[in-house]
């Protein structure tokens, strides 16, 4: 099927029933009429799924040709007058050609056939009306998800064995690039990352849980190790420590407490390796200053 033709089978939809008036004594032409259009939701269209058409704007402008299923080829009559209301939609009325076709519907109607009124509506604008959202169209209050055709204008009317929306399924299923398995497939992928996306976002916030966690222990940690040895430590010593990996830290700490029986917590801060005093062979002194604990630390990480 051509792209054109396509396009336009989209926008057909089978809308109702129409009637084919009886022969009349003295009119040369068959009549016939119909609602085109109800006003209400279309529902399980194959490509819109949902969609109404708003009727305060649509618009049908001259004598609009009918047709036997959406061909140009076959004109079977001509739409002569409508009406559009809120009460009753778009009804239409018309008179068939005494060309083959017209006279085909004619026929068949007499013979008891129920020709369905299919009709090819083109919008000016269309509104996706997402989950969660309402919108307001002929009178009456929708909840998405909808599609809305605004400015709809009647190309034409068809008679129809079938219903437009199943024919235009079955032709053009595998030729769109919107049919509906392709979708499901689209729609399967977009869960599938959505599912991923939560999954990330759930690792990380675990994550950050945990370094929240480890964080509040090391300053629980600190806190105890200050009570511990009786001292105040800097502000640039708690950094250091906050920054310092497990292992360094147990380090420290261990180093802190062995040196704290050995030295005074107010002549010896714990930000610089308490400087240990010992005489050897008389009364020489000898002073080993290892150097910041922090900085050993820092050389084991």
């Amino acid at each position: 099927m051509p792209k054109t033709e396509e396009k336009q089978n989209q926008y057909c939809f089978q809308l109702g029933q129409l009637n084919v008036d009886a022969q009349e004594d003295g009119k040369k032409k068959r009549t016939f009429s119909g609602v085109a259009y109800s006003g209400e939701v279309i529902t399980d269209h194959w490509y819109w799924k949902q969609v109404i058409f708003d009727l305060d704007s649509m618009q049908i402008k001259g004598r609009i040709p009918a047709l036997l299923e959406h061909s140009s080829y076959q004109r079977a009559g001509a739409i002569e007058s409508h009406a559009i209301s809120y009460e009753s939609g778009l009804t239409v009325s018309g008179i068939l050609l005494s060309n083959e076709f017209g006279t085909q519907v004619a026929t068949d109607s007499d013979d008891g056939f129920p020709w369905q009124m299919s009709v090819r509506i083109e919008p000016a604008s269309i509104d996706e009306i997402q989950a969660g959202n309402t919108v307001t169209v002929n009178g009456k209050l929708l909840h998405g998800p909808i599609t809305v055709f605004r400015g709809g204008r009647v190309r034409e009317v068809s008679f129809c064995a079938l219903g437009a929306d199943e024919n235009t399924m079955a032709v053009a299923a595998s030729h769109n690039p919107n049919n509906p398995q392709e979708d499901t497939d689209v729609t399967e992928l977009e869960q599938a990352k959505a599912a991923l996306q939560q999954a990330e976002t759930e690792r990380d916030n675990a994550l950050n849980e945990l370094k929240q966690f480890k964080a509040n222990k090391r300053n629980d940690d600190i806190s105890a190790l200050e009570k511990e040895l009786k001292t105040q430590f800097s502000a640039e010593d708690k950094a250091a420590y906050t920054a310092m990996d497990d292992a360094s830290f147990s380090f420290t700490a261990k180093q802190l407490r062995q040196f704290s029986g050995k030295n005074s917590p107010a002549n010896n801060g714990p930000s610089n390796l308490f400087t240990h005093q010992a005489k050897s062979d008389g009364n020489e002194k000898q002073t080993f200053g290892a150097g910041s604990l922090v900085d050993q630390a820092k050389q084991r990480k």
